[in-house]
């Protein structure tokens, strides 16, 4: 039989592995909760792209279109424009490196709780949840990685034409340049829709890891 030092001893660790485990549910609770905020800064920087984007192309277009006031004061507006699109653009890649980095360290937690878990039938369970988990980021991931590219690819393809205008911000140049700029707005068009559709499935995916 144990002494009373020895079951004391018994009852101390027993203790101190509870208390380990609950700090470990903890430490997840708060790794997912960190998590949902870095993907919504990242959801955010994609959104603050876009809109930076859009206001870009409408300064362009009031050049192409002979609505601007003042071509030459526009056409410095537009390069300033194009610069702060360039650092929206960054912002995404900032964001989502920031969060896959978060996501892997609740990946690397999950996956060391799950042995704690004794029972075979929980701990698949949440082996499965943690593979939704998973799935669910990547969706978000792969939202910041798409827009991020067909972001850039779209503003190299207005750059050039900016480039263009730099040499010949006259009437007969901003003319030689509409088909051109038609071709750029259409290829906005389906871009931003193709953002906002995957941004709306991304939000659905970091919705399902909120905690109440």
């Amino acid at each position: 039989m144990l002494n009373s030092r020895s079951r004391g001893l018994v009852l101390a660790g027993c203790a101190a592995l509870g208390l380990a485990s609950a700090a470990g549910a903890q430490d997840g609770i708060k790794q997912t909760e960190s998590l949902v905020k870095k993907g919504e800064s990242t959801l955010k920087s994609i959104a603050e792209a876009r809109t930076q984007l859009d206001k870009t192309l409408a300064t362009y277009n009031s050049i192409i279109e002979g609505k601007a006031v003042d071509s030459k004061a526009a056409f410095k507006d537009l390069e300033k424009a194009v610069k702060d699109c360039e650092s929206k653009s960054e912002s995404v890649k900032k964001n989502k490196d920031e969060m896959d980095a978060e996501a892997e360290k609740l990946y690397t937690g999950w996956t060391a709780g799950l042995a704690e878990i004794t029972s075979p039938d929980l701990k698949s369970r949440s082996e499965a949840r943690l593979t939704q988990t998973k799935d669910r980021m990547g969706k978000i991931s792969a939202a910041g990685f798409n827009a991020r590219g067909a972001y850039d690819e779209f503003l190299n393809g207005l750059k050039d034409q900016i480039k263009f205008l730099g040499h010949d911000l006259t009437p007969g140049g901003v003319s030689a340049l509409k088909g051109d700029a038609a071709k750029l707005n259409a290829k906005a068009k389906t871009m931003f829709e193709k953002m906002d559709g995957t941004v709306a499935t991304a939000t659905t995916s970091l919705d399902a890891l909120r905690q109440p």
